[in-house]
């Protein structure tokens, strides 16, 4: 909540001052600076952030990209800028140069301090993507964009992880748009295909069209249906089950979009989360595992159990509802080994890699051996 409340207080200090910006250098000093400030980043300090950074690639010589971010002494975020009045639309190239010269950098940014897009190299290594993998505006930020920018703090970064990061973000905002666009304006194709099993009459473009706003308020009533009825009776069979988790988790997002509902305060962290996070405390004390890094964080979809940064996340748990799970990221056949009495499923790739659930968040003290190997697993990974 801190971090979002410090990002839309600078946003809004951004917009402020751009009507006063004419040029490049002032667009550095008045906006792009105090964005990295917010991040974490000392950007008075050489061995944190590097002006005027050389980046000579083949014969081109005296090439510099305006700031390299460090770490730990290697770049691992080259920042391109460019004046507040400028349209970023022609000027990836130039960072497309810095970004193959340099190949322990994983991320390139270009913003005219109002506008930011981050690359990365998906398709090739060390070659940099021809579209961005994240965008966003300082003046439409939504609670998903600053959730994302979080993973590039300081505190936060880490270069082996983006890659991954970044190609969940891609395969998730194309599918969250694909079904939003399905779900606001439904396709020829989409109508068919919810009417044809209960409409004997030949389906011409006159039914289609008179089918087309009940379909909509059908979708709107029964995405409303799925988040307040808290997904299904208990007594719902574990198939159904995972399949209406997984429908409700992608219906908060979209109903939400289509409604444009304000989900600045949305995000309340419930009792039964915190007692599930001592629990696991409480289980890798007992097994003497270090937990000074141990943290939490909460999310409008999950409750997510993290060592010191979020990329080094081991438990995500879904407690909404009845189908309640945890997703961590070991495979399934080891996971299966250490839940013997518990249903495991495969999660959703956006989400992990095994879904086990559970009645209550009580039933995680039998899940010692899994809670240890998983946080096991990430330890090894540092």
């Amino acid at each position: 909540m801190e971090f979002r409340n410090d990002i839309n207080k600078i946003a809004n200090q951004i917009l402020e001052r751009t009507e006063y910006i004419t040029n490049e250098e002032m667009t550095k000093q008045s906006l792009i600076i105090p964005f990295l400030q917010k991040l974490g980043y000392d950007v008075f300090n050489p061995l944190e952030v590097r002006p005027e950074y050389v980046a000579d690639f083949g014969t081109k010589k005296g090439e510099k990209v305006d700031y390299a971010v460090f770490k730990n002494g290697v770049p691992i975020i080259l920042i391109e800028a460019k004046s507040v009045t400028e349209n970023l639309l022609k000027h990836d190239a130039q960072l497309s140069r810095y970004f193959n010269a340099l190949p322990d950098v994983k991320v390139g940014v270009l913003t005219n301090g109002v506008e930011y897009k981050f690359y990365t190299d998906l398709t090739n290594d060390n070659v940099m993507d021809e579209k961005p993998f994240f965008t966003f505006s300082m003046d439409n930020l939504t609670n998903l964009d600053i959730e994302t920018i979080e993973t590039f703090t300081k505190e936060n970064f880490e270069a082996e992880e983006i890659v991954k990061y970044a190609e969940e973000l891609i395969y998730m905002t194309n599918l969250n748009s694909t079904i939003k666009e399905l779900f606001k304006n439904p396709s020829d194709d989409f109508l068919r295909f919810l009417i044809r099993d209960f409409s004997s009459t030949r389906i011409t473009n006159n039914v289609l069209e008179r089918f087309r706003p009940i379909v909509k308020k059908a979708i709107n009533r029964t995405l409303l249906e799925i988040i307040s009825d808290g997904l299904t009776p208990k007594e719902t069979k574990t198939s159904e089950k995972i399949e209406t988790s997984l429908v409700a988790a992608a219906s908060t997002e979209i109903i939400e979009d289509i409604n444009k509902e304000d989900k600045t305060d949305r995000v309340f962290t419930t009792e039964n989360e915190l007692t599930a996070f001592n629990i696991v405390k409480e289980i890798l004390t007992e097994h003497q595992r270090d937990i000074s890094n141990l943290k939490y964080k909460d999310t409008i979809s999950y409750f997510c159990i993290m060592n010191r940064v979020i990329t080094k996340w081991f438990i995500r748990l879904f407690l909404d509802g009845d189908a309640k799970s945890l997703v961590v990221r070991l495979d399934l056949e080891a996971t299966k080994q250490l839940c013997p009495n518990f249903v495991v499923e495969q999660a959703p790739k956006s989400q992990g890699v095994s879904r086990i659930f559970i009645d209550n968040v009580n039933d995680l003290k039998d899940l010692e051996a899994l809670i240890t190997s998983c946080y096991d697993q990430i330890l090894a990974n540092v």
